[in-house]
Protein backbone atom coordinates (compact mmCIF):
# COMPACT_ATOMS: atom_id res chain seq x y z
CA UNK A 1 0.00 0.00 0.00
CA UNK A 2 1.33 3.46 -0.96
CA UNK A 3 1.07 5.78 2.05
CA UNK A 4 2.83 8.68 0.34
CA UNK A 5 1.12 12.06 0.15
CA UNK A 6 0.72 12.70 -3.57
CA UNK A 7 1.36 16.37 -4.33
CA UNK A 8 0.80 17.96 -7.72
CA UNK A 9 3.11 20.97 -8.03
CA UNK A 10 1.48 23.23 -10.61
CA UNK A 11 4.13 25.18 -12.55
CA UNK A 12 2.10 25.53 -15.74
CA UNK A 13 1.89 29.35 -15.60
CA UNK A 14 5.67 29.76 -15.45
CA UNK A 15 7.10 30.20 -18.95
CA UNK A 16 9.82 32.83 -18.52
CA UNK A 17 11.26 35.41 -16.15
CA UNK A 18 11.90 35.29 -12.43
CA UNK A 19 9.11 32.84 -11.63
CA UNK A 20 10.57 30.32 -14.02
CA UNK A 21 14.01 30.68 -12.41
CA UNK A 22 12.48 30.05 -8.99
CA UNK A 23 10.82 26.89 -10.32
CA UNK A 24 14.05 25.65 -11.91
CA UNK A 25 15.87 26.17 -8.61
CA UNK A 26 13.08 24.27 -6.87
CA UNK A 27 13.45 21.29 -9.21
CA UNK A 28 17.25 21.17 -9.03
CA UNK A 29 17.18 21.32 -5.23
CA UNK A 30 14.38 18.76 -4.90
CA UNK A 31 16.74 16.11 -6.28
CA UNK A 32 18.80 16.50 -3.11
CA UNK A 33 15.98 16.89 -0.59
CA UNK A 34 14.18 14.01 1.05
CA UNK A 35 10.61 15.01 1.81
CA UNK A 36 9.29 12.22 3.98
CA UNK A 37 6.34 10.17 2.70
CA UNK A 38 5.72 12.45 -0.28
CA UNK A 39 5.47 11.71 -4.00
CA UNK A 40 5.66 14.60 -6.45
CA UNK A 41 3.91 15.14 -9.75
CA UNK A 42 4.35 18.24 -11.91
CA UNK A 43 2.18 20.21 -14.30
CA UNK A 44 4.34 22.33 -16.62
CA UNK A 45 4.10 24.56 -19.70
CA UNK A 46 4.91 22.63 -22.86
CA UNK A 47 8.22 23.65 -24.42
CA UNK A 48 9.34 25.68 -21.41
CA UNK A 49 12.80 25.25 -19.83
CA UNK A 50 11.04 23.58 -16.89
CA UNK A 51 9.52 21.05 -19.28
CA UNK A 52 12.93 20.50 -20.87
CA UNK A 53 14.58 19.89 -17.52
CA UNK A 54 12.01 17.31 -16.45
CA UNK A 55 12.27 15.50 -19.79
CA UNK A 56 16.06 15.39 -19.82
CA UNK A 57 16.52 14.38 -16.19
CA UNK A 58 13.63 11.93 -15.95
CA UNK A 59 13.27 12.99 -12.33
CA UNK A 60 9.53 13.06 -11.66
CA UNK A 61 6.19 12.23 -13.20
CA UNK A 62 4.85 15.24 -15.09
CA UNK A 63 2.24 16.39 -17.57
CA UNK A 64 2.77 19.24 -20.04
CA UNK A 65 0.02 21.65 -21.07
CA UNK A 66 -0.15 24.37 -23.70
CA UNK A 67 1.56 27.71 -23.03
CA UNK A 68 -1.57 29.39 -24.40
CA UNK A 69 -3.49 30.55 -21.28
CA UNK A 70 -6.91 29.82 -22.80
CA UNK A 71 -5.92 26.26 -23.72
CA UNK A 72 -4.36 25.80 -20.30
CA UNK A 73 -7.55 26.91 -18.54
CA UNK A 74 -9.66 24.63 -20.74
CA UNK A 75 -7.39 21.74 -19.77
CA UNK A 76 -7.79 22.57 -16.09
CA UNK A 77 -11.59 22.68 -16.36
CA UNK A 78 -12.31 19.79 -18.73
CA UNK A 79 -9.31 17.47 -18.93
CA UNK A 80 -7.30 17.64 -15.72
CA UNK A 81 -9.70 15.38 -13.84
CA UNK A 82 -8.47 12.26 -15.61
CA UNK A 83 -4.81 13.06 -14.85
CA UNK A 84 -5.62 13.85 -11.21
CA UNK A 85 -7.58 10.62 -10.76
CA UNK A 86 -5.01 8.40 -12.47
CA UNK A 87 -2.21 9.94 -10.40
CA UNK A 88 -4.36 9.80 -7.23
CA UNK A 89 -3.42 13.38 -6.36
CA UNK A 90 -4.16 14.33 -2.73
CA UNK A 91 -3.38 18.04 -2.84
CA UNK A 92 -2.28 20.67 -5.38
CA UNK A 93 0.38 23.30 -4.80
CA UNK A 94 0.07 26.03 -7.46
CA UNK A 95 3.44 27.72 -7.11
CA UNK A 96 2.14 31.08 -8.32
CA UNK A 97 -1.56 31.65 -8.82
CA UNK A 98 -4.57 29.35 -8.80
CA UNK A 99 -5.75 26.55 -11.08
CA UNK A 100 -9.34 25.64 -12.00
CA UNK A 101 -9.07 22.05 -10.86
CA UNK A 102 -11.56 19.76 -9.12
CA UNK A 103 -12.63 21.71 -6.03
CA UNK A 104 -12.74 18.48 -4.01
CA UNK A 105 -8.94 18.40 -4.13
CA UNK A 106 -7.47 21.00 -1.75
CA UNK A 107 -5.23 23.62 -3.36
CA UNK A 108 -2.47 25.74 -1.85
CA UNK A 109 -1.56 28.86 -3.82
CA UNK A 110 1.56 31.01 -3.83
CA UNK A 111 0.83 34.74 -4.07
CA UNK A 112 3.38 37.36 -5.17
CA UNK A 113 1.16 39.93 -6.93
CA UNK A 114 1.62 42.88 -4.61
CA UNK A 115 -0.75 45.18 -6.54
CA UNK A 116 -3.74 43.05 -5.53
CA UNK A 117 -3.25 44.07 -1.91
CA UNK A 118 -3.30 47.83 -2.50
CA UNK A 119 -6.42 48.51 -4.62
CA UNK A 120 -6.15 52.23 -3.87
CA UNK A 121 -2.98 52.39 -6.01
CA UNK A 122 -3.30 52.58 -9.79
CA UNK A 123 -0.63 49.95 -10.48
CA UNK A 124 -1.45 49.77 -14.20
CA UNK A 125 -0.97 53.49 -14.73
CA UNK A 126 -0.17 54.07 -18.38
CA UNK A 127 -2.25 51.13 -19.63
CA UNK A 128 -5.37 52.01 -21.61
CA UNK A 129 -8.17 50.37 -23.57
CA UNK A 130 -7.94 46.62 -24.19
CA UNK A 131 -4.58 46.32 -22.42
CA UNK A 132 -6.00 47.76 -19.21
CA UNK A 133 -9.14 45.60 -19.43
CA UNK A 134 -6.96 42.50 -19.77
CA UNK A 135 -4.95 43.47 -16.67
CA UNK A 136 -8.17 44.05 -14.73
CA UNK A 137 -9.59 40.65 -15.72
CA UNK A 138 -6.37 38.88 -14.71
CA UNK A 139 -6.22 40.71 -11.36
CA UNK A 140 -9.85 39.87 -10.58
CA UNK A 141 -9.24 36.22 -11.44
CA UNK A 142 -6.24 36.15 -9.10
CA UNK A 143 -8.30 37.68 -6.28
CA UNK A 144 -11.03 35.10 -6.88
CA UNK A 145 -8.37 32.39 -6.73
CA UNK A 146 -7.02 33.70 -3.42
CA UNK A 147 -10.49 33.54 -1.90
CA UNK A 148 -11.07 30.02 -3.21
CA UNK A 149 -7.67 28.57 -2.18
CA UNK A 150 -7.54 26.35 0.87
CA UNK A 151 -4.34 28.13 1.90
CA UNK A 152 -1.90 30.73 0.58
CA UNK A 153 1.89 30.95 0.85
CA UNK A 154 3.38 34.47 0.93
CA UNK A 155 6.93 35.80 0.75
CA UNK A 156 6.13 39.02 2.61
CA UNK A 157 4.44 39.14 6.03
CA UNK A 158 2.75 42.50 5.40
CA UNK A 159 0.97 41.09 2.33
CA UNK A 160 -0.15 38.06 4.33
CA UNK A 161 -1.76 40.26 6.97
CA UNK A 162 -3.51 42.38 4.36
CA UNK A 163 -4.70 39.24 2.53
CA UNK A 164 -6.39 37.90 5.66
CA UNK A 165 -8.26 41.16 6.14
CA UNK A 166 -8.95 42.20 2.53
CA UNK A 167 -9.74 38.83 0.95
CA UNK A 168 -10.64 36.72 4.00
CA UNK A 169 -7.87 34.26 3.14
CA UNK A 170 -8.76 31.07 5.02
CA UNK A 171 -5.27 30.05 5.99
CA UNK A 172 -1.83 31.43 5.20
CA UNK A 173 1.86 31.41 6.05
CA UNK A 174 4.86 33.56 5.18
CA UNK A 175 7.96 31.68 4.02
CA UNK A 176 10.90 33.86 3.06
CA UNK A 177 12.16 33.28 -0.48
CA UNK A 178 15.38 31.43 -1.16
CA UNK A 179 17.99 32.58 -3.65
CA UNK A 180 20.44 30.59 -5.73
CA UNK A 181 23.83 32.22 -5.16
CA UNK A 182 25.69 30.10 -7.70
CA UNK A 183 26.63 33.07 -9.87
CA UNK A 184 28.93 32.66 -12.84
CA UNK A 185 31.61 35.20 -13.69
CA UNK A 186 30.93 36.09 -17.32
CA UNK A 187 31.97 39.67 -18.02
CA UNK A 188 29.55 42.47 -18.97
CA UNK A 189 31.33 44.12 -21.89
CA UNK A 190 29.56 47.45 -21.53
CA UNK A 191 31.28 47.98 -18.15
CA UNK A 192 34.51 48.70 -20.00
CA UNK A 193 32.95 51.92 -21.30
CA UNK A 194 32.35 53.38 -17.84
CA UNK A 195 34.80 55.76 -16.20
CA UNK A 196 36.34 53.96 -13.24
CA UNK A 197 36.35 57.07 -11.03
CA UNK A 198 32.65 57.91 -11.46
CA UNK A 199 30.17 56.22 -9.06
CA UNK A 200 27.49 54.10 -10.71
CA UNK A 201 23.90 53.47 -9.68
CA UNK A 202 21.91 50.45 -10.88
CA UNK A 203 18.23 50.20 -11.78
CA UNK A 204 17.82 46.46 -12.48
CA UNK A 205 14.38 46.55 -14.08
CA UNK A 206 12.38 46.77 -17.29
CA UNK A 207 9.90 49.30 -18.65
CA UNK A 208 7.37 48.97 -15.82
CA UNK A 209 6.25 52.37 -14.53
CA UNK A 210 5.93 50.91 -11.04
CA UNK A 211 9.76 50.79 -10.94
CA UNK A 212 9.86 54.62 -11.20
CA UNK A 213 12.58 54.62 -13.84
CA UNK A 214 11.14 57.85 -15.29
CA UNK A 215 12.62 59.70 -12.30
CA UNK A 216 16.16 58.90 -13.48
CA UNK A 217 16.49 61.85 -15.91
CA UNK A 218 15.34 64.33 -13.26
CA UNK A 219 17.65 62.81 -10.64
CA UNK A 220 20.54 63.01 -13.11
CA UNK A 221 19.75 66.67 -13.87
CA UNK A 222 19.85 67.69 -10.20
CA UNK A 223 23.13 65.81 -9.71
CA UNK A 224 24.53 67.64 -12.74
CA UNK A 225 23.36 71.01 -11.37
CA UNK A 226 25.17 70.23 -8.11
CA UNK A 227 28.35 69.64 -10.14
CA UNK A 228 28.61 66.01 -9.01
CA UNK A 229 29.69 63.00 -11.05
CA UNK A 230 27.35 60.01 -11.25
CA UNK A 231 26.24 57.48 -13.84
CA UNK A 232 23.04 55.41 -14.00
CA UNK A 233 22.74 51.95 -15.53
CA UNK A 234 19.26 50.74 -16.49
CA UNK A 235 18.69 47.14 -17.64
CA UNK A 236 15.45 47.76 -19.54
CA UNK A 237 15.27 46.32 -23.09
CA UNK A 238 16.43 48.33 -26.09
CA UNK A 239 13.17 47.61 -27.88
CA UNK A 240 12.07 51.03 -29.19
CA UNK A 241 8.81 50.61 -27.29
CA UNK A 242 6.87 53.75 -26.45
CA UNK A 243 8.26 53.56 -22.91
CA UNK A 244 11.81 53.25 -24.21
CA UNK A 245 11.39 56.15 -26.63
CA UNK A 246 9.74 58.36 -23.99
CA UNK A 247 12.60 57.70 -21.59
CA UNK A 248 15.29 58.51 -24.14
CA UNK A 249 13.44 61.69 -25.17
CA UNK A 250 13.31 62.79 -21.53
CA UNK A 251 17.06 62.25 -21.19
CA UNK A 252 17.67 64.33 -24.32
CA UNK A 253 15.27 67.11 -23.31
CA UNK A 254 17.08 67.50 -19.97
CA UNK A 255 20.54 67.19 -21.48
CA UNK A 256 21.66 64.25 -19.33
CA UNK A 257 22.07 61.54 -21.98
CA UNK A 258 25.74 61.06 -21.12
CA UNK A 259 24.82 60.21 -17.49
CA UNK A 260 22.62 57.20 -18.27
CA UNK A 261 23.27 53.88 -20.02
CA UNK A 262 20.35 51.66 -21.06
CA UNK A 263 22.01 48.26 -21.56
CA UNK A 264 19.15 45.80 -21.96
CA UNK A 265 18.38 42.75 -19.78
CA UNK A 266 21.38 41.15 -18.07
CA UNK A 267 21.62 37.37 -17.93
CA UNK A 268 22.17 35.87 -14.49
CA UNK A 269 25.60 34.64 -15.62
CA UNK A 270 26.70 38.29 -15.88
CA UNK A 271 25.22 39.58 -12.62
CA UNK A 272 28.41 39.07 -10.62
CA UNK A 273 30.33 41.17 -13.13
CA UNK A 274 27.57 43.80 -13.16
CA UNK A 275 27.42 44.22 -9.39
CA UNK A 276 31.21 44.37 -9.16
CA UNK A 277 31.09 47.70 -11.01
CA UNK A 278 28.03 49.13 -9.25
CA UNK A 279 28.25 51.44 -6.24
CA UNK A 280 24.56 51.82 -5.32
CA UNK A 281 21.48 49.71 -6.08
CA UNK A 282 18.16 51.54 -6.52
CA UNK A 283 14.70 50.06 -6.03
CA UNK A 284 12.07 52.79 -6.19
CA UNK A 285 9.01 50.61 -6.77
CA UNK A 286 5.69 51.62 -5.31
CA UNK A 287 4.79 47.97 -4.83
CA UNK A 288 6.72 44.70 -4.59
CA UNK A 289 6.00 41.35 -3.00
CA UNK A 290 9.70 40.67 -2.98
CA UNK A 291 12.66 41.62 -5.15
CA UNK A 292 15.84 39.70 -5.86
CA UNK A 293 17.53 43.08 -6.25
CA UNK A 294 17.53 43.41 -2.47
CA UNK A 295 19.05 40.00 -1.79
CA UNK A 296 21.62 40.43 -4.54
CA UNK A 297 22.65 43.86 -3.24
CA UNK A 298 23.21 42.38 0.22
CA UNK A 299 25.07 39.39 -1.18
CA UNK A 300 27.37 41.48 -3.37
CA UNK A 301 27.83 44.01 -0.54
CA UNK A 302 26.30 46.99 -2.29
CA UNK A 303 24.23 49.66 -0.46
CA UNK A 304 20.55 50.01 -1.26
CA UNK A 305 18.39 53.08 -1.81
CA UNK A 306 14.74 51.97 -1.77
CA UNK A 307 11.29 53.52 -1.78
CA UNK A 308 9.95 54.15 1.70
CA UNK A 309 6.92 51.84 1.54
CA UNK A 310 5.29 49.18 3.70
CA UNK A 311 6.69 46.30 1.64
CA UNK A 312 10.26 47.66 1.68
CA UNK A 313 10.28 48.33 5.43
CA UNK A 314 9.10 44.75 6.01
CA UNK A 315 11.83 43.23 3.82
CA UNK A 316 14.81 45.53 4.33
CA UNK A 317 14.40 46.38 8.02
CA UNK A 318 17.40 48.69 8.70
CA UNK A 319 19.59 47.41 5.85
CA UNK A 320 18.72 50.13 3.32
CA UNK A 321 18.31 53.87 2.95
CA UNK A 322 14.63 54.73 2.55
CA UNK A 323 13.54 57.65 0.39
CA UNK A 324 10.36 59.28 -0.85
CA UNK A 325 10.25 57.74 -4.33
CA UNK A 326 8.79 60.95 -5.79
CA UNK A 327 11.27 63.35 -4.20
CA UNK A 328 14.14 64.00 -6.61
CA UNK A 329 15.89 66.15 -3.99
CA UNK A 330 15.51 63.45 -1.34
CA UNK A 331 16.97 60.79 -3.63
CA UNK A 332 19.92 62.98 -4.65
CA UNK A 333 20.57 63.86 -0.99
CA UNK A 334 20.61 60.13 -0.20
CA UNK A 335 23.17 59.54 -2.96
CA UNK A 336 25.41 62.34 -1.67
CA UNK A 337 25.16 61.08 1.93
CA UNK A 338 25.86 57.46 1.03
CA UNK A 339 29.64 57.59 1.51
CA UNK A 340 29.41 57.60 5.30
CA UNK A 341 26.85 54.78 5.43
CA UNK A 342 28.21 52.10 3.10
CA UNK A 343 30.01 49.96 5.70
CA UNK A 344 27.07 50.10 8.10
CA UNK A 345 24.55 49.15 5.40
CA UNK A 346 26.70 46.30 4.09
CA UNK A 347 27.04 44.88 7.60
CA UNK A 348 23.28 45.11 8.21
CA UNK A 349 22.62 43.48 4.85
CA UNK A 350 24.74 40.48 5.85
CA UNK A 351 22.72 40.15 9.05
CA UNK A 352 19.42 40.19 7.12
CA UNK A 353 20.77 37.69 4.58
CA UNK A 354 21.29 35.14 7.33
CA UNK A 355 17.53 35.09 7.97
CA UNK A 356 16.75 33.62 4.54
CA UNK A 357 16.47 29.86 3.97
CA UNK A 358 18.45 27.87 1.47
CA UNK A 359 16.45 26.48 -1.44
CA UNK A 360 16.43 23.08 0.26
CA UNK A 361 15.25 24.56 3.57
CA UNK A 362 12.45 26.44 1.84
CA UNK A 363 11.22 23.27 0.11
CA UNK A 364 10.98 21.53 3.47
CA UNK A 365 9.03 24.46 4.96
CA UNK A 366 6.66 24.57 1.98
CA UNK A 367 5.94 20.87 2.06
CA UNK A 368 5.44 20.79 5.81
CA UNK A 369 2.77 23.47 5.34
CA UNK A 370 1.18 21.68 2.35
CA UNK A 371 0.98 18.42 4.34
CA UNK A 372 -0.54 20.20 7.32
CA UNK A 373 -3.18 21.82 5.08
CA UNK A 374 -4.08 18.39 3.67
CA UNK A 375 -4.29 16.75 7.09
CA UNK A 376 -6.45 19.51 8.52
CA UNK A 377 -8.63 20.19 5.49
Amino acid sequence: MDDNLKVLVNLSTLKKGGGQNVALNFLHALENVHVKNTKFFFLVAEGSPIHGLLKSHNMFDFHAVSQNPIKRILFEIFSSGKFLRESKIDIIYSYFGFGLFDKDIPQVSGSADSNLYFPEIDFWEGYHGISRIKKSIIDNYRIWGLKRSNAVIYENKSLELIGRDLFSVKRSVTIKPSINFNFESISCQFLNNLHSNIPVGLFLCGWQLNKNYMKIPDIALLIKRRNQDFHFVLTAPLDNSKEHLAFMKRLKDLGVEEMVSVIGPVNKSKLKSLYSRIDIVFLLSKLESFSNNIIEAWYFERPLIVADEMWSREICQNAAVFVNRNSVKGIVDAIENMTNQVDKLVMRGKVELEKYPTIEERIVLEMEFVRDVYQNN
